[in-house]
C-alpha cells in the first residue's frame, strides 16, 4: 500500500540527520575560528560524538530506505523532476557517506564520546590522515551545497508549487476530542 506519508521511523531519521548535519557544518566551520582554545576542545567533542550518533542513524536510514513503506509522489511533479529527486537524494546520501568515513578517517589522535569513552582513531599515518583531511573539507562543503539547494526545493515546493510536500515528513496532527450533545459535561 502507497502511503501519503513518510512513517514515524522515517520521519525521526530524517529530522535527527538534518540537526545533526546542521550542527556539525556549523560547528565543524566555527572550530577553525577557534583553534587552540577551550571553545575548540568542546566543539571538536561535541562535533565527533554527533557524527557517531549520525554515523548509526545514517546506517539505520540506509538500510532503512529499503524497507520502508512506499510513499506516493506528490501531484505537482513530472517524471523527470522525479527522476532529478532520486539523483539528489543518492547524491545526498553519498556525500553524508564521505562526510562520516573522512571525517573519522582524518583524525590524528583519539576522540572523546561525550567525554565518557575515548574512541581510537582508526589511521595513524599522517599521509592518509591528511588525505581524508582533505576529501573531509571538500564533501563537506559539496554537502552543504546539496542541503541548500534541497531546502530551496522545499521551498520551492512548499510557496511557489502548493503541494505541501513537507507535510509529508512532518508529525501527525492530534485528532480533536470531540464531545457529542448527548454526553454529559466532564465525560468524554
Amino acid at each position: 500500500m502507497i502511503q501519503k506519508r513518510y512513517d514515524s521511523l522515517s520521519r525521526l531519521l530524517h529530522w535527527s540527520m538534518a540537526a545533526i548535519i546542521i550542527y556539525a557544518t556549523v560547528a565543524g566551520y566555527v572550530m577553525h575560528l577557534v583553534v587552540g582554545t577551550k571553545a575548540f576542545e568542546v566543539l571538536s567533542v561535541l562535533n565527533m560524538s554527533f557524527a557517531t550518533i549520525g554515523t548509526v542513524l545514517f546506517v539505520m536510514r540506509w538500510v532503512w530506505s529499503y524497507f520502508r513503506p512506499a510513499v506516493a509522489s506528490v501531484n505537482s511533479t513530472t517524471t523527470f523532476e522525479k527522476n532529478i529527486a532520486k539523483f539528489v537524494h543518492s547524491v545526498l546520501y553519498l556525500l553524508m557517506f564521505l562526510v562520516f568515513v573522512s571525517g573519522f578517517l582524518m583524525l590524528k589522535e583519539p576522540y572523546w564520546f561525550f567525554w565518557l569513552v575515548k574512541v581510537p582513531n582508526p589511521v595513524t599515518d599522517m599521509v592518509i590522515n591528511d588525505f581524508f583531511f582533505f576529501v573531509h573539507r571538500a564533501s563537506c562543503a559539496v554537502l552543504g551545497l546539496v542541503v541548500v539547494m534541497h531546502i530551496g526545493a522545499v521551498v520551492y515546493h512548499q510557496f511557489w508549487l502548493r503541494d505541501n510536500l513537507i507535510a509529508r515528513l512532518m508529525p501527525s496532527k492530534p485528532k480533536p476530542v470531540v464531545m457529542h450533545l448527548s454526553q454529559k459535561k466532564g465525560r468524554v
